[in-house]
């Protein structure tokens, strides 16, 4: 009978030192949006040393042999019965492969720098010049860094209850555009002052979106309930309008400035030309869901992804069709999450996306394969900005940081 109590005692302490390497590993990682390089080892050690555990705690209240003996506490006499708990131990390994989530087995870089922020990260933008970095928060932050030194520089001055929802800068750098909940707000980035003129009063509130055009001339703002509008960055003027009752979520030009392209709430995507005629609609399969990033490709490719449905969407910007769809293959239980932000490299090689399973996916632009896959964060990734020279990767996530990484 102590045989089968021993048994049964070091069963439990096996079994708990088991989940304690388990959860407390993950745990670890996934508090401080670690990388993962040990977290699948770790986890499914202390998985299989819940399960010898348990079965020598069931051992010593079942088996006479498990009470009357302690020569071989952690393994059954019998040939066959090595086999068949061998057998459970690598069906229970295989089955846990298939059901843990991708961040445990993936391993990922470490990144090149890290800025603790306030809140949310809903945008990020490097200045032209690759000087500085603003990171925009949900809360109506605007935090904007060094690059070389990572120090907090001065910042525009923001109203108590604005919100940004996305940023940019002018192709010279001299501006930063914000699309807040109180309109369009412009800044000199010499000193943070309102830019003149500020188009304070002029855009409509509760705006999603805002883009620069390539030679920095306009600026287009996409809104709640107004749509798609055009501003003469130099002297305010509106210059056209999509029209009313549209919600757009995002806006993008082309590289060479002849179109713009406007994501919509419903799942619309259109290209207008620079009078503000419809030029074409894309041939959007996945109509009905929100599209929350668009971005252009050189040679007039437009890649645009959403939320409510995970994957990205290549299209042909002549003519509108689908070109690809890039759809991480899903685990068994879930699919990889929505995609917030899209970022072309500068030298046109490399497609990054972000989830909201706390992913970054590089993907090769031309053959669409998929080249890396980064778990860094520890909430939801909803922002990503390429460095102008290629050579970095920014990403701001729902835990509060921002993480520079190497390009591939």
């Amino acid at each position: 009978m102590m045989a089968g109590f021993i048994n049964m005692g070091i069963g439990l302490l096996v079994a708990g030192i088991g989940l304690a390497i388990s959860f407390g590993s993950y745990a670890a990682v996934s508090e401080s949006g670690g990388h993962y390089t040990v977290a699948w080892g770790a986890v499914v050690f202390g998985g299989l040393q819940f399960i010898l555990g348990f079965f020598q705690f069931l051992r010593g209240i079942f088996t006479k042999e498990g009470r009357a003996s302690l020569g071989k506490i952690f393994w059954p006499q019998s040939r066959i019965g090595a086999i068949v708990r061998l057998g459970l131990l690598a069906a229970v390994a295989a089955i846990f492969w298939v059901v843990a989530p991708e961040s445990w087995k993936t391993i990922s870089p470490a990144s090149l720098q890290t800025f603790p922020v306030s809140d949310d990260v809903s945008s990020i933008a490097y200045s032209p010049d690759g000087k500085r970095i603003a990171f925009a928060m949900g809360d109506g932050g605007l935090e904007i860094f060094d690059t070389s030194t990572g120090a907090e520089g001065k910042t525009p001055a923001l109203e108590a209850y604005q919100d940004i929802q996305a940023l940019a800068f002018s192709p010279d750098g001299r501006l930063l555009a914000a699309a807040t909940s109180a309109g369009l707000r412009i800044w000199s980035s010499a000193d943070w002052s309102a830019a003149s003129p500020a188009l304070v009063g002029q855009a409509p509130q509760g705006s999603y979106a805002v883009a620069f055009s390539p030679d920095g001339k306009e600026v287009a703002t996409g809104s709640v309930s107004k749509g798609l509008l055009v501003w003469n960055a130099a002297n305010g003027a509106s210059e056209w309008q999509s029209g009313t009752g549209d919600s757009i979520d995002s806006v993008a030009f082309s590289r060479d400035g002849g179109l713009i392209a406007s994501g919509s709430e419903n799942g619309e995507i259109k290209l207008w030309n620079s009078t503000g005629a419809l030029v074409r609609t894309v041939n959007n399969e996945d109509y009905g869901f929100p599209v929350s990033t668009l971005a252009f490709f050189q040679d007039g490719r437009l890649a645009a992804g959403g939320y409510q449905k995970p994957g990205m969407a290549i299209f042909d910007g002549a003519t509108g069709t689908v070109l690809r769809k890039l759809q991480n293959a899903p685990p068994l239980f879930g699919a990889p999450g929505d995609v917030w932000s899209i970022a072309i490299s500068p030298d046109q090689s490399w497609i990054a996306a972000d989830y909201t399973d706390r992913s970054i996916r590089l993907w090769d632009a031309k053959t669409y394969s998929l080249v890396r896959t980064i778990f860094g964060h520890a909430k939801d990734v909803t922002a990503l900005a390429f460095s102008p020279d290629g050579h970095e990767l920014a990403s701001g996530g729902a835990d509060h940081v921002v993480k520079i990484w190497a390009s591939p």
